[in-house]
């Protein structure tokens, strides 16, 4: 089964312009800019916050007076701050203004070798960071941490540029003196969740998971370093390795929170709902006040189909925490989800009147409001809920639902008129209204229209893997396939982590029963990349049912399908079901389905195809 992505939801990371504007005077004192966090890869890092100048002094006082160091670099050499050298930092200032960075990053970078001055080389960092150039910065946080050898904040720069290029040889013995350190001065913990906190940017984590288990190896009876394994091992994929940690951290803090909230989603994911439910069943009679413990309690009975039971948790949960903006949203969707949509407006209004509220929280509210309304039948007022979401975060995606509902009403013509007259400030924004003016021609049945939209901005936007993949299931749904498949594997190219397109892609040939064992492998691969998404679980049963393996397809359809009751997945098992003579249950099935989604196309097919009446 093929993910459909939601108009409007889609996020592109949108490169900030160069933050410098004053070139600095070498002996200058001036505040250190905090580079640490920089993410996964380098096509992620985003640029760092400029230092704050200090007034540059004349160069003869300069000279002769130099300025003190940054507050952990220690002592500075003695430098004279010649012309050249200034010649070549103005220079070098104006280069990256001009968006010149390489060239300003070489300049600096080599006068801190130079001058084996610690903020020239934390200056070429900032540059390099700020160009995406993450060879580059880790260069000059080796010369930052080579100059300032006690400067915590060029070691952890350094730490973290390693991670974000998994080089983890060079990481490691930097990691085992910093655990060293904490083992005797006593800050282990905090330590450890440094640790995880970078792990987990990083893209390659299995070779983060495989580090940590070394490193951590004299920590095991230390409950906050089996949770960080635990953390590491379960973004690594390795699901029964983090169940393992999690349980040995609990058991070392068996009232630990996290330790219990940790093996408790752990559980979940290895499809054992019902002893997480119980862990977290006992752990609350012991802990009644845990907010976390009883909203993931509630979220559980909720994925179990107990919606009663995750309603009356949420209720409990908001009588101790009654100004809880999460609590009243989840009760809010509780009931929108259990067709109440009065029930839903009142957990709203209280919190659209709480006085304290995130701008986010308020536009979760608004929307919600909007589809409490729409779910009424009251179009009208939703219009007038989402018209209230305000210019910023959610504002594109208020308007791409504002475009859908006058879509539904058929008012397509106002729907893109809004859509297209709407102002955007990035190109994220752009591509978010190009989806959703697709998406309103395909629920209007003009398929053909929405692969032309599609494919008209994708030679605009080449190189945008959310806009691929619209394009890509644009090209699929008017049976053009080469297209299809072209866009996909372009998506690959670009993020080869990409569970979405090689499902996408798998799961086409094998619905149309084509290239299975090629299918198959693409579908693999997706699994492997995400191995519990119900949609990849789902393809992987659909295409060994073609290929006639009947007893693996159920095994994986009934995975995907004890994930997410989605009607696509349903008709599938129905199908596998009444092809191995278990015609009730395809039956019993199919009506179940057909209550939740009477309209659904793959049901509607399978029925006709296979003459079966309901």
């Amino acid at each position: 089964m093929i993910a459909v992505a939601v108009a409007g939801c889609a996020t592109q990371p949108v490169v900030a312009p160069s933050p410098f504007a004053n070139p600095p005077v070498l002996p200058a004192a001036r505040p250190e800019a905090p580079v640490a966090d920089v993410p996964a890869t380098s096509a992620e890092v985003a640029p760092v916050p400029a230092p704050v100048p200090t007034p540059a002094a004349e160069p003869a006082k300069a000279a002769a007076a130099p300025g003190p160091a940054a507050p952990d670099d220690g002592p500075l050499p003695q430098v004279e701050l010649s012309p050249q050298i200034l010649f070549q930092l103005l220079a070098a200032d104006l280069a990256v203004q001009r968006g010149e960075s390489g060239a300003a990053w070489s300049t600096y970078h080599a006068v801190a070798r130079q001058t084996r001055d610690p903020r020239l080389a934390a200056r070429a960092t900032e540059i390099a960071l700020n160009n995406r150039a993450l060879s580059e910065a880790t260069r000059s946080a080796q010369l930052w941490t080579e100059l300032a050898p006690n400067s915590a904040n060029a070691t952890q720069t350094l730490q973290t540029l390693l991670v974000a290029g998994g080089k983890w040889a060079e990481l490691e013995p930097l990691y085992a003196q910093r655990l060293a350190k904490a083992r005797a001065d006593g800050t282990l913990n905090d330590t450890y969740a440094g640790l995880q906190r970078a792990l987990l940017r990083s893209a390659e984590r299995t070779g983060a998971w495989q580090m940590l288990q070394r490193l951590s190896e004299p920590d095991l009876s230390v409950a906050q370093a089996r949770l960080v394994r635990a953390a590491v091992a379960s973004a690594a994929n390795d699901t029964a390795a983090a169940l393992v940690e999690s349980r040995e951290a609990m058991r070392l803090a068996p009232d630990n929170e996290d330790a219990v909230i940790s093996t408790a989603r752990l559980l979940a994911q290895s499809q054992d709902i019902p002893q997480a439910i119980s862990l977290l069943d006992t752990y609350l009679s012991r802990q009644p006040k845990s907010l976390e413990g009883r909203s993931l309690y509630a979220r559980l009975l909720l994925a179990s189909g107990q919606s009663e039971q995750a309603r009356a948790q949420f209720e409990r949960a908001l009588t101790d925490h009654p100004a809880n903006p999460s609590l009243l949203l989840a009760l809010a969707q509780v009931s929108l989800q259990d067709k109440q949509p009065g029930a839903a407006r009142t957990y709203l209004q209280r919190l659209l009147d709480l006085p304290k509220i995130s701008p986010r929280e308020r536009n979760q509210g608004l929307m919600l409001m909007a589809q409490a309304a729409a779910d009424a039948g009251q179009a009208d007022e939703a219009q007038r809920w989402l018209a209230q979401v305000p210019r910023g975060e959610d504002f594109v995606i208020a308007t791409s639902r504002r475009a859908l509902l006058l879509g539904k009403s058929g008012q397509l013509d106002a729907a893109r008129e809004l859509l297209r007259n709407t102002e955007v400030t990035s190109t994220r924004e752009r591509l978010q209204l190009i989806s959703a003016e697709a998406q309103l021609l395909r629920e209007a049945g003009r398929s053909q229209e929405a692969f032309e939209l599609l494919d008209r901005n994708v030679q605009i936007y080449p190189d945008q893997p959310d806009l691929l993949y619209d394009h890509g299931m644009a090209a699929e749904r008017v049976d053009r396939m080469v297209d299809m498949e072209r866009s996909m594997r372009r998506i690959i190219e670009m993020r080869p982590d990409s569970a979405h397109a090689y499902n996408a892609l798998g799961y086409s040939l094998a619905d149309r029963n084509q290239r299975l064992d090629e299918a198959r492998t693409l579908i693999e691969k997706a699994l492997s990349l995400s191995p519990d998404d119900a949609h990849i679980l789902d393809s992987m049963g659909w295409v060994l049912f073609r290929q006639k393996d009947l007893e693996g397809a159920l095994r994986y359809l009934n995975r995907a399908w004890s994930l997410s009751q989605e009607a696509d997945i349903g008709a599938h098992l129905g199908e596998v079901l009444w092809v191995t003579g278990r015609q009730d249950e395809a039956r019993s099935l199919w009506r179940e389905v057909n209550k939740r989604d009477p309209a659904n196309t793959t049901l509607r097919e399978t029925l006709t195809r296979l003459n079966v009446a309901l």
